[in-house]
């Protein structure tokens, strides 16, 4: 058996290695081909009756592991049920709630004896609807929202907002038996799409308040989580949990290879963690919490919300675009697809969710035209001609700074694809030693 101090010492070489040779979009890979070799069915969700239920067509739930709803007219909904082995945890993965899903996902919670509901994304990232807007916000006499179809209905307690989450507590109940059940909702707010927090240590302070609530023990239902899609953001969650489960044991650490319990997990609901970058926050977040006292009582014993304790990796180098992730070879999942029922963004008032400044796409704001040009009065006095001339030598000094701008952005442009290029390079190597292993082994 490993000591706690070896444990750490390999889990922290095996991500240096890694980061040192920028090998995590070929890590990644390896991972994408381990999945490739599962072979599980979806028909139900590829039935025509279930197709409006998905929020994207090109991510649905395999049929071994998907829950399967009791009550009402409708048993399908996107979800499916992991399990992880030798560890006490079951989640259930979703997707968010299309308006015409929302009372099968309240029976959902109803019916699994669910305590919390934890939520990854906004209901409205960069401009576009990742949510419905399913729970009620404040307490307010008609915000108790009702579900005849599943005979449920749903109504606001009390809100805490920490910051980067905020923690709802709401009331769900059976309007056929009058059974009550209270509701945890914990809406992790500063999570992009397709990436990652800035920095591990917020998102375990988090998972710590998700922890001490109970919401994860074996006494209730499993905890429902979902993002959009509900497998990048929710399957990190999920991952980085269990990594850390698994790892602290009563006899002490236990080395947990994360690549392979990924491949596990993705067994239960295909595509789990989405991104290169998301892997890397895994181990990031897996590494801090084991160099730290993460789950202390006493908040004076918590690491800074700096995130200072990986002071040796640059937070740019978990900055990387869509389009950067999609050209590389194998492919990674295909783009999900926009909900089938898209809905006018004005209609949902959410002020904790609104579409903020960093969230919009910088091509889908134009600034306004310039004032047309003014013709030079020379009966002016001598300081007006000045105040022109100035105005002009300004317009040509913010002429020449924006062509240096867009060189800058050539340049870093180029130098991504001179950096694709090479692991596309390497990748090629690596094949082509597995082939050549292939044939003298058939040899």
């Amino acid at each position: 058996m490993h000591t706690d101090q070896q444990v750490k010492k390999r889990l922290r070489d095996e991500f240096n290695d890694i980061e040192s040779k920028n090998m995590w979009n070929i890590t990644f890979r390896f991972v994408e081909v381990e999945s490739s070799k599962i072979k599980k069915t979806s028909d139900e969700a590829k039935k025509p009756q279930n197709k409006a239920l998905n929020r994207y067509q090109d991510v649905s739930p395999y049929d071994e592991t998907r829950i399967i709803l009791k009550r009402g007219n409708v048993s399908y909904i996107n979800a499916n049920l992991v399990q992880v082995c030798n560890c006490e945890r079951q989640y259930i993965l979703t997707q968010g709630p299309l308006e015409n899903s929302t009372s099968h996902f309240w029976l959902m919670v109803w019916e699994q004896n669910t305590k919390a509901i934890v939520m990854l994304n906004k209901v409205i990232e960069k401009k576009k609807l990742k949510c419905h807007q399913y729970w009620p916000k404040k307490k307010k006499d008609n915000d108790k929202f009702v579900w005849n179809d599943v005979g449920l209905s749903v109504e606001f307690v009390s809100k805490i907002n920490h910051g980067f989450y905020a923690l709802s507590v709401l009331k769900l109940n059976d309007l056929d038996s009058g059974e009550s059940r209270e509701i945890y909702h914990f809406h992790y707010t500063d999570w992009p799409d397709f990436g990652v927090p800035k920095t591990p240590t917020p998102f375990l302070r988090f998972l710590r308040d998700v922890r001490r609530s109970g919401s994860l023990d074996p006494s209730h239902g499993p905890i429902v989580i979902h993002c959009s899609a509900g497998i990048g953001r929710s399957g990190t969650f999920c991952l980085i949990d269990s990594c850390l489960i698994k790892m602290n044991t009563p006899e002490g650490l236990n080395y947990v290879h994360i690549r392979t319990l990924l491949a596990e997990m993705r067994q239960c609901r295909l595509g789990l963690v989405q991104a290169p970058e998301q892997l890397r926050f895994v181990y990031q977040s897996v590494i801090e919490a084991l160099d730290s006292d993460w789950e202390a009582d006493n908040e004076d014993n918590l690491p800074s919300l700096d995130g200072s304790l990986l002071n040796n990796i640059s937070e740019s180098d978990c900055e990387s675009s869509d389009s950067e992730l999609s050209s590389e070879a194998p492919p990674l999942p295909p783009p999900r697809m926009e909900s089938l029922r898209q809905q006018d963004e004005d209609d949902y008032d959410d002020e904790e969710s609104l579409v903020s400044e960093s969230d919009s796409d910088e091509n889908e704001s134009t600034p306004p035209p310039l004032p047309p040009p003014r013709d030079l009065d020379l009966s002016k006095p001598n300081d007006c001609i000045m105040e022109t001339t100035n105005t002009k030598d300004e317009r040509i000094k913010n002429k020449v700074e924006g062509e240096a701008e867009k060189t800058k952005i050539m340049a870093d442009k180029l130098k991504i694809m001179k950096r694709k290029q090479k692991e596309q390079e390497k990748w090629e190597q690596i094949k082509r030693h597995c082939n050549n292993g292939k044939q003298s082994k058939n040899k």
